[in-house]
Order: structure tokens, then sequence, then C-alpha cells
């Protein structure tokens, strides 16, 4: 047999690589970034995920922060916002459990914009269609900012003190636009509900047992009773309580 014979039989022996080859675009390194999830979000990550180069990867996104602020953007826009109606309270509400559903269906997202390592057109256009609606509402344009800033920290502190991790199959879960009732009435999200928002809340009241548990006796007894149900109650029951503290205090500042 000749080389060009062996040459030939060998080309012809090797698997042809079925399907069509590996591409990428912004749109679906976006789409597996969020797929990963926050937690777990990494350059590497994503060019497994896709089958693309690390190269390739860069050249539409500088950092894994830069992509990280694209995917949040995304998630962002996946929300179902409310619109502001008449009333102030209930809008503020309906932006608090909103925020709620975004951390829920994204764990590590709340520790991203905590730590400041994002910040993007969708983040930012959010939070000042909050604070315009408040001058709306008669806030001045100082409270305005004061309290959409402590509105979004409200939210953000339920889901700091959970370790993030994403779901078994290395993404979130859940739909970034699911709810179901809050506590009050309100559109909140589902303590029960199935994928990663519910996997995070569940952490969520896991977490503070793990915490607080241990210097439970140390506390006053009359407060004592109170943080045990707390600690051991629904973790989003808990929130509308605060929640509904805080905007009791707001009112005392509309003009």
């Amino acid at each position: 047999m000749s080389a060009r014979d062996t040459g030939a039989s060998t080309r012809s022996s090797r698997p042809r690589r079925m399907g069509r080859p590996p591409m990428a675009d912004r749109e679906a390194i976006i789409a597996a970034a969020l797929g990963i999830g926050f937690a777990r979000l990494t350059m590497p990550a994503v060019a497994e995920r896709l089958g693309i180069s690390h190269s390739t990867l860069y050249r539409y996104f500088p950092s894994r922060d830069a992509l990280a602020a694209a995917a949040a953007d995304r998630a962002v826009d996946a929300i179902e916002w409310p619109e502001p109606g008449d009333d102030w309270r209930a809008f503020l509400t309906a932006t608090a459990w909103a925020h709620w559903r975004l951390f829920a269906a994204h764990p590590g997202l709340a520790q991203e914009v905590t730590a400041l390592r994002l910040t993007g057109p969708g983040l930012v256009g959010r939070e000042n269609r909050t604070g315009v609606a408040l001058l709306g509402y008669g806030f001045s344009a100082e409270d305005s900012v004061l309290i959409m800033d402590m509105l979004a920290e409200l939210v953000t502190q339920a889901f700091l003190a959970v370790l993030p991790q994403g779901s078994d199959d290395g993404g979130p879960g859940g739909d970034p636009g699911s709810s179901g009732s809050g506590p009050g009435g309100e559109s909140g999200p589902d303590d029960g509900s199935d994928g990663g928002a519910g996997a995070a809340i569940e952490a969520a009241r896991r977490r503070r047992r793990e915490l607080i548990g241990p210097w439970m006796h140390t506390f006053d007894p009359r407060l004592r009773g109170v943080l045990a149900d707390a600690v051991a109650g629904s973790p989003a029951a808990w929130f509308e309580r605060k929640l509904g503290l805080f905007l009791d205090g707001v009112a005392g500042r509309r003009r």
C-alpha cells in the first residue's frame, strides 16, 4: 500500500464531527451565562458550555464582570416590574417584590450587586424609573434617592446571608418572571415554588437558623419568641413585616 493510500485510509477512518460547528454571538453568550448562574459564572465555564475558544468569548466581552453586567441587565428585563399608579405605597411594595423575584431567581446576583462588581443600563434604568415615580408622588429629590436606595438594600440584604450556588444542572433554575402571591396579597414569591427561586428562599431560611439559632438563649426572653418565629418562619413573611415598617417611615416624608 502506498503512502498516499495509507494517508487516505487514515483520513477516512477518523470520525467526522456531526452537526454544525460551534457558533456564538452576544445573545448566546449572555444566555449561557444565565444558564450557568452568577454564583458559578466564569469565562472558562461559558466557553466550555458553548464549545468555543476563550479568544472568541473575549471578542464580545472584555472581562467576566462585563459579561455578568450584561447578564444582570437581561435578568432585570425579564422581570415584570410595576407601573406607577395612584398609590405610592402599593407601587413601592410591588417594586420590592419584583426585586425579590429577581434575586430569588438568580442566586449570587445579590452578592454581585452589593460588591459593586457590576452595573448596567438595566439596573440603573430601573432605579431611575423608581426615583422619577417617587418625584411624581410628591417626595423631594433627596428623599426619592434615599427611598429607592434603602428599598433596594432592604431586599438585597435578605439574600446576602445565603451561600450562593446554582441548581444541580449548573443553572439558577426557576422562571425569572414567575411569582406567587406575597404574604400581604401583593405580587411576591411563593416560598414553596420549585426551581432555583424556591431553593434560594429555603437556603435563606436555613442560613438564618444556622447563624442565629446557637445564640438564641443569649437574647432577652421578651425578644426570644419573636426572633424564634422570624428564624423558623417564612423569609418572605418576615421581609413583608420589615417592608411594612420601612414604608410606615416613608409615609412621614411625603410632602
